[in-house]
């Protein structure tokens, strides 16, 4: 069988390749078609084909994205979506697998010219669309009705297909496969200098957005900062919205010596050095479906606090985790103070937390699921 998975940005990028590998695995000719790699970043490629088909020009760096880039990353899309035609009625693929929606109101129109050929699928890695941190009004344009046009739906947990059926999607097209743990596995390059030796650091990594409560993890941190200096809370990635007020607020507390903001885009080794280094990590999200960060910080066998939302309230992930209710800034500061002063607990935290991957699904495994899906559709045509 021959797949075409479609990740243009690479939003998901370790997710790509462990479906990929998967999928290559269990016998599958599988091509990912995605933007070309940044510096630093990597990808294992071994079984299967990657063709950088998007963003030629425009996502070659790790810098934000400015006006002028933007509006040639839109230009590129457009050139982007034209190759993808192209190279599909050239080589015929039994079944297109879209990860994200990037520019609705066009990729739309092609998923559903494409899905009168074959079957065309779309992951639905969480339920809101601002999830996917977008950069422009334009990525919400049309969502609605280009989330509609697939001939079937992967979703990872139960809310998400609900939100699909409440979107006017029939029940019967959404198969639930729980998302498996992910691959990255970068080693850690040298320690940020930033950090301290003499504090407990408390991490939240990753993109940057807002409903992950940085805000709530600020307002927690300039609590404790009145009272003790023996913690340092590292915000570390790429931002999706305007942080400087945060910042602002931590410098007119007097506080920078509880905070680290490094914010934009880490290459892997650099995120690595942060989490390893953490001896915390948090993940204070107001809402959330499933997290690739939670399971790469379980990996990595960090103490872990999360809100009581989605894939973290799941009972058998839950058991690995420190749960605080979402959005109360007052119990993370609670949680995070009795964590500070408690290194056998934070110990026994990081022990527990590997075990959470015993609750997910393994690559190869998922990989088949998905096999599945794909030859029921094409035998139901």
């Amino acid at each position: 069988m021959k797949v075409f998975l479609v990740d243009p940005s690479l939003f998901t990028r370790t997710y790509d390749q462990g479906l990929a590998r998967g999928l290559a695995g269990a016998g599958a000719d599988v091509t990912l078609i995605g933007r070309p790699l940044r510096r630093a970043e990597s990808l294992d490629t071994r079984g299967y084909r990657f063709l950088p088909m998007f963003y030629r020009l425009a996502e070659t760096g790790e810098d934000d994205l400015g006006r002028v880039r933007l509006a040639l990353k839109g230009a590129e899309h457009v050139l982007g979506l034209a190759r993808l035609r192209a190279l599909v009625a050239h080589e015929r693929p039994d079944v297109v697998h879209v990860q994200w929606l990037t520019l609705p109101f066009l990729d739309g129109r092609l998923w559903r010219s494409l899905a009168r050929r074959m079957p065309v699928l779309h992951t639905a890695h969480n339920s809101v669309a601002f999830h996917n941190r977008p950069s422009s009004a334009l990525q919400l344009v049309g969502h609605g009705d280009a989330l509609r046009g697939f001939t079937h739906y992967i979703a990872h947990t139960e809310p998400t297909a609900q939100h699909l059926v409440a979107a006017g999607i029939g029940r019967e097209r959404i198969t639930v496969l729980p998302r498996p743990a992910s691959e990255f596995a970068a080693k850690a390059g040298p320690r940020p200098a930033a950090l301290r030796d003499d504090a407990v650091r408390i991490l939240l990594f990753g993109a940057l957005k807002p409903y992950k409560g940085i805000d709530l993890l600020v307002e927690a941190g300039l609590a404790m900062a009145r009272r003790r200096r023996d913690f340092q809370i590292v915000v570390a990635g790429r931002p999706g919205f305007d942080l400087a007020p945060l910042q602002a607020r931590v410098a007119a507390a007097g506080a920078e010596a509880c905070f680290v903001f490094d914010l934009r885009f880490l290459p892997d080794e650099a995120m690595a050095a942060y989490i390893d280094a953490a001896d915390l990590v948090v993940f204070p999200y107001r809402e959330i479906d499933t997290s690739a960060a939670l399971t790469v910080a379980a990996k990595r066998g960090r103490a872990i606090v999360a809100s009581a939302v989605g894939m973290f309230a799941d009972p058998a992930i839950a058991a690995s985790l420190r749960l605080i209710p979402p959005g109360d800034a007052a119990a993370l500061e609670q949680t995070l103070e009795g964590l500070v002063d408690d290194p056998a607990e934070r110990t026994r935290l990081a022990a527990r937390a590997p075990q959470l991957e015993d609750a997910l699904l393994a690559w190869p495994d998922f990989a088949r699921a998905n096999l599945e899906v794909y030859r029921g559709l094409l035998a139901a045509r």
